[in-house]
């Protein structure tokens, strides 16, 4: 299988959104306190906002003209506070893969290339959020050396 990543276009959404959906069902049934099962998770007007903004890419794995995998992925910097590091970072918002896609290198392609567009704009780090019950992401995000900087705990009242 050849798989080429490329930065998203206006025409790529729904492809995109299909696979949005994937992973919006699955946290959806792990965390239904949370998350609802919708038909369109991502609105087209913020995919097209994510598109124009210069510190943000969609990068998106093809196969042949197909859309197999995504991942969002933006520049960010830390706040101006006199009690924190000054740094720029790299900041993975979603990522997905179609699930009949899974564990076929997509994946992997897909990270390697946020890891290269990410060095290509200065970033010194690349970070994301993964929620606990995702397991089978925490183990392919540490299979690249991605260690736990922090934890967001919860007490349901």
């Amino acid at each position: 299988m050849k798989i080429n990543v490329v930065s998203a276009k206006v025409e790529d959404f729904n492809e995109v959104n299909v696979i949005v959906k994937e992973g919006q069902d699955q946290h959806a049934e792990a965390l239904p306190n949370i998350f609802k099962k919708v038909e369109q998770v991502m609105p087209e007007s913020y995919f097209q906002q994510l598109l124009a903004e210069s510190n943000c890419d969609i990068l998106i794995a093809k196969e042949n003209q197909t859309v197999i995998g995504f991942v969002v992925v933006e520049i960010k910097k830390s706040p101006a506070f006199e009690s924190m590091v000054e740094r720029k970072y790299a900041y993975i918002n979603d990522f997905g893969v179609k699930s009949n896609y899974k564990r076929g290198g997509v994946g992997t392609t897909l990270f390697n290339a946020c890891v290269e567009w990410s060095k290509e704009k200065g970033a010194q780090s690349l970070e994301l959020n993964v929620w606990e019950f995702n397991e089978q992401a925490i183990s392919f995000y540490e299979r690249f050396g991605m260690k736990t900087m922090s934890r967001k705990m919860t007490l349901n009242l």
